[in-house]
């Protein structure tokens, strides 16, 4: 089978959830023998040279790459809310020179899949229909719009507030419009299949979770510190400078009294630079690491104290494979199996938080039974062989339709 991907960032390095739940998927393709093709853009957020990627990652697919300045620009935002009713999280990735390059790839190969990774490549939909045959399906990461609605209802600046919610609002509108454009449509959790399914969805579809590479993913318990708590994840996402924040202010205090020998590592790219302000009182502000696995394993309890976003954590799916026992909220832990005090640990409240983490801080060797349970549970549904398997089946199926 003949396979393009679409993706709105090159899928390396594996340094937040993004990248991973796009290199998992490439990754799996590859090992699953199909010939496949990446088109990408080489963002300003995002830029890599493409000559220092590891020879493994080229060997993956056949790449094309395309450079963007998709930095959030002042003027840009205020044209796009005054004179459109456009989104502008859709617009920062329209170029007419994507387009031209897909055309012409389009032309020279004969694909039977097109897979459109994100709402942010449905744009090139009308070029791939002009040009190719191909079965399209979007991958759904996320709702998209929930992300930005949800920060909506929790911003308190009233000027910032509105905005959120237009720019929730149009996301929202666009979302919504294209998913019965494509020929199937490919989800992470059920939920989310759902709720676009309360919007009208027409097309089949199937849920297909982050798959999680467990050969790369090796548990070391000798490295792991005691009394150590971890959050990891992209920091400039915010949902996840929410859930920092949130956790530092309402969480810490009281639970740092109980343990004073306690220390909470606060690790990811993009930093904002006030986050370096809560250092100290056990506080330690990593910024970016250099190597997320063993910063992973080095931590006793992984923490994600996250409320706003939707589709599937991949750094839950990395640290329960990692053998980690993780606290989460429900909604962090959404569209994993794991089963609360058995895989995982759920709090959606500080006074919750604090007794989900000093039961276990007193008891070690709940965390390591707990570890060892997610690890298992990784191996039995996650595994990326088994859920690209299914994915293929579905392809194929929608294909012969």
């Amino acid at each position: 089978m003949k396979i393009l991907q679409l993706i709105n960032r090159f899928p390396w390095p594996l340094k937040d959830g993004g990248a991973l739940g796009y290199y998992n998927f490439t990754k799996a393709y590859h090992e699953a023998g199909i010939d496949l093709y990446v088109m990408c853009f080489n963002t300003s957020k995002h830029q890599v040279d493409f000559e220092q990627i590891p020879a493994s990652v080229k060997q993956l697919a056949k790449y094309t790459l395309v450079p963007l300045d998709n930095r959030v620009k002042f003027k840009d935002a205020l044209k796009n809310l005054i004179f459109t009713n456009d989104s502008y999280h859709v617009s920062r990735f329209i170029s007419k020179d994507f387009e031209t390059k897909l055309s012409l790839l389009l032309a020279e190969n004969n694909f039977e899949v097109v897979v459109f990774e994100s709402v942010f490549m449905a744009p090139y939909l009308k070029t791939v229909r002009a040009n190719s045959k191909a079965l399209c399906v979007l991958r759904a990461h996320n709702v998209e719009y929930e992300i930005w609605d949800s920060l909506a209802v929790k911003e308190s600046n009233p000027i910032k507030k509105i905005y959120l919610k237009i720019l929730a609002k149009r996301l929202k509108a666009f979302e919504m419009a294209c998913m019965n454009e494509f020929d199937a449509l490919s989800f992470v959790t059920q939920t989310d299949a759902l709720h676009f399914n309360k919007f009208g969805l027409q097309k089949p579809y199937h849920i297909a979770p982050t798959g999680i590479d467990i050969s790369r993913l090796r548990p070391q318990d000798s490295i792991q510190i005691p009394n150590t708590l971890l959050h990891i994840g992209s920091m400039d996402w915010m949902p996840n400078q929410e859930s920092v924040r949130w956790f530092i202010e309402n969480v810490w205090p009281p639970l740092r009294i109980k343990f004073p020998h306690l220390i909470f590592k606060v690790a990811g790219r993009n930093m904002p630079a006030d986050f370096f302000n809560y250092q100290g009182n056990g506080i330690e502000i990593l910024g970016e690491v250099e190597d997320a696995i063993e910063c992973m394993n080095q931590a006793s309890i992984m923490v994600v104290p996250l409320f706003s976003g939707s589709g599937i954590r991949v750094k839950i799916l990395e640290g329960m494979a990692l053998g980690k026992c993780i606290v989460s909220t429900s909604l962090g832990y959404t569209g994993i199996a794991a089963q609360n005090g058995i895989q995982i640990h759920v709090a959606d409240d500080k006074n919750t938080f604090i007794a989900k983490l000093s039961n276990l801080l007193a008891h070690p060797l709940l965390i390591s039974e707990t570890g060892k349970n997610a690890r298992t549970l990784i191996e039995k549904e996650y595994e990326s062989s088994l859920v690209m398997q299914h994915l293929l089946n579905f392809y194929k199926q929608q294909i012969k339709n």
